[in-house]
This record gives structure tokens, C-alpha cells and sequence, in this order.
């Protein structure tokens, strides 16, 4: 248990505390170049890691589609949650998009699969959360900002859902690894039709920091939740954004409004029951 206890708050602060250095990367250099930047340094990285798996994986038909799948789905929510990152509050926006579990939870219930009948009532709290963090004043970086961030969770939670299936193709290492590639992959004929490629390296501090945090708090995760129980895991891990909440306010100097912090608490609330049981 301390182990996992452990690996579930570094993941959770490699998630969150990297949420500054996001949002001031995207403001200065733009989305994409952000994109490219941070998820070929989170590459360089992490991918050693393979040298630990039992050699390359044997990747089917369905398994190459689903990889596929979900790397052009990986660009997508990194697009949207960047563009949220750029345009909102970090106190704002990194709770709404932690809410990406329970909208995963809500894709399963369409798909037919059981769930919980407390998720079912957990759920709605969060929406409310998001409605009341979202009710800023005029151009405060509240209401675009949420919106973006809404659309951001709705992409991840398909993200979470395509995760399993996925990992019972190519493991979770080598899934974790070829995701990022074909999203890498996709973005960089982007970034050079916007001849933008190369301005990662203006904000390459604050890009290295993001991507590092991002792909080290997926392994962290997968650490975590194999050592178990997984409901400590997955409730630590969301927490990233208490911890993105709290850095706004330090590093950023970011002030809301009472309602707002209702808001905030609400979700993160919701968030981190449906993260227990989920697991």
C-alpha cells in the first residue's frame, strides 16, 4: 500500500504542477508547436522503458486499427486541452478536465456496460461543479476557458475508454509508446503546414517540463495501479488537479470568485469519488 500510496502522489504532482508550464508555453508559442514539442521530449524520455518489455509486440489487424484510433484521438485532446490551457484558468481548466473519468464512465453506460449506482448520482455533482467554475465575469478566462476544457475531458474520456482495449493488444508500455508516436506523427505535417515546427525551441523549458510530467505521470500511474489496491491510484492520481489548482494560484497569481471555488470543490470532490470507485 505505501508504495502505491507513494506512486499515486508523484503521479498526481507530475500531472498537475506541469499545468503553469503548459499554459505559459501554449500562450507564448501557440497550441501546436506545444503539442510537437512536448510529446517528442516525453518520447525521448520515457521510451528507454521499452528496454525493459519482452521485445517487440506481435500487433494485429485490430490491434494496429485501435492504436491508430486512439493516437488520432491523442492529438485531438491534447489539441483541445492545450487550447484550453491557452485561453483559461488554470484553476478552472484543470479541474474540468480531470473530470475526464466520469465522462468515460458515462461512454461505458452507452455502451452498455454496468456501472455503479453511486457513479450514476456522483455524476450530475460534477456538472454542476463545472457550470459553477465555469460562471466567471465577462472575459475573465471562466467561460471560454471551461468550455474548451469540457470538450478537452469529452475527448480523453474516449481517450481512458480505448486505453484497455489497447493495452490487451501491445501491453501497456508499448501501447503507451506507439499512441504517442502516431500522434507525433500526425501533428508534425500540421506544424509544418503552419510553419510552426520549430517554435517549441523558444519555450523549450516550460514545453520539456509538460511533456517530462505527462508521460512519466502515465507510467507513474500504470506503477501505481499495478502495485495496487487501484482504487488508491486512481483517487491520488486525480488529484493532479488540486495540485494544478494550487500552482495557478502561486505561479500564476490566478483569483476566483466564491461560486467558482464551489465549483472547484464540487468537482474535484466528484472526481476523486468516481477515481474509488473506479477502481
Amino acid at each position: 500500500m505505501g508504495i502505491t500510496i507513494l506512486l499515486g502522489v508523484l503521479c498526481a504532482i507530475s500531472w498537475g504542477l506541469p499545468d503553469v508550464p503548459l499554459a505559459r508555453a501554449t500562450r507564448a508559442i501557440g497550441i501546436v508547436p506545444t503539442v510537437i514539442g512536448s510529446i517528442a521530449i516525453g518520447l525521448a524520455v520515457t521510451s528507454p522503458i521499452l528496454l525493459f518489455t519482452d521485445g517487440l509486440p506481435h500487433i494485429s489487424g485490430r490491434g494496429a486499427l485501435l492504436i491508430a484510433g486512439m493516437g488520432v484521438l491523442t492529438l485531438l485532446g491534447y489539441l483541445t486541452g492545450f487550447n484550453a490551457f491557452k485561453h483559461g484558468k488554470v484553476t478552472i481548466v484543470a479541474p474540468i478536465i480531470a473530470c475526464e473519468g466520469a465522462v468515460a464512465a458515462v461512454f461505458s453506460i452507452l455502451l452498455g456496460e454496468s456501472v455503479d449506482r453511486v457513479v450514476l448520482l456522483i455524476l450530475p455533482i460534477a456538472v454542476v461543479g463545472v457550470v459553477l467554475a465555469a460562471m466567471g465575469d465577462g472575459d475573465d478566462g471562466g467561460s471560454s476557458g471551461a468550455l474548451r476544457a469540457v470538450l478537452a475531458a469529452i475527448v480523453w474520456g474516449g481517450i481512458l475508454l480505448m486505453a484497455a482495449p489497447v493495452a490487451d493488444e501491445v501491453g501497456v508500455i508499448w501501447g503507451f509508446v506507439l499512441v504517442r508516436v502516431v500522434a507525433l506523427a500526425l501533428a508534425i505535417p500540421i506544424g509544418l503546414y503552419l510553419g510552426c515546427t520549430t517554435k517549441g525551441r523558444l519555450e523549450w523549458r516550460n514545453v520539456a517540463m509538460w511533456g517530462i510530467g505527462d508521460s512519466c505521470a502515465s507510467l507513474l500511474y500504470v506503477a501505481a495501479a499495478n502495485r495496487g489496491p487501484v482504487a488508491v491510484a486512481g483517487v491520488l492520481a486525480a488529484q493532479f488537479a488540486t495540485v494544478g489548482v494550487i500552482a495557478a494560484m502561486i505561479f500564476l497569481g490566478e483569483r476566483l470568485r466564491p461560486r467558482q471555488w464551489v465549483g472547484i470543490v464540487l468537482v474535484i470532490a466528484a472526481v476523486t469519488a468516481i477515481a474509488g470507485l473506479g477502481g
